[in-house]
């Protein structure tokens, strides 16, 4: 599977695994803007259930895109700029390089891991 399609399959079937009774999810998948905290579009912003409070930020990053560049720009910004958890959901297998990665560029992150089934399903596990 194509990496921008896998990222956005991620994005949009998280949302089956999210609190949603406490919480209201937003989605940003592919270059969609459809909810935003400032000038920052993560890809899924959870917020205080019928408020604007946001509590968690998801970032979901697949196998091409945990670089250096990425940790640089994007999870910087967003451990630091906003004020919620901020996870960061990556395929089981490099998740050791997410996290090598957030140490060495000082981004303060959670994470999440997802794998897919040999039946295609995807499997997710917040830690």
């Amino acid at each position: 599977m194509e990496d921008a399609n896998l990222h956005d399959r991620v994005v949009r079937e998280i949302r089956n695994v999210l609190n949603q009774r406490d919480f209201d999810v937003y989605l940003n998948p592919g270059q969609e803007k459809n909810a935003g905290i400032g000038d920052n579009f993560p890809d899924v912003i959870m917020t205080v259930k019928g408020t604007s409070t946001v509590k968690f930020i998801l970032e979901i990053e697949t196998f091409d895109s945990v670089t250096k560049e990425e940790a640089e720009i994007q999870w910087r910004k967003y451990s630091n700029e906003i004020k919620a958890t901020f996870y960061i959901v990556i395929p089981e297998s490099i998740s050791s390089k997410a996290r090598q990665l957030c140490q060495q560029m000082g981004v303060n992150a959670r994470f999440a891991t997802f794998t897919i089934e040999d039946n295609g399903r995807l499997l997710f596990n917040f830690k």
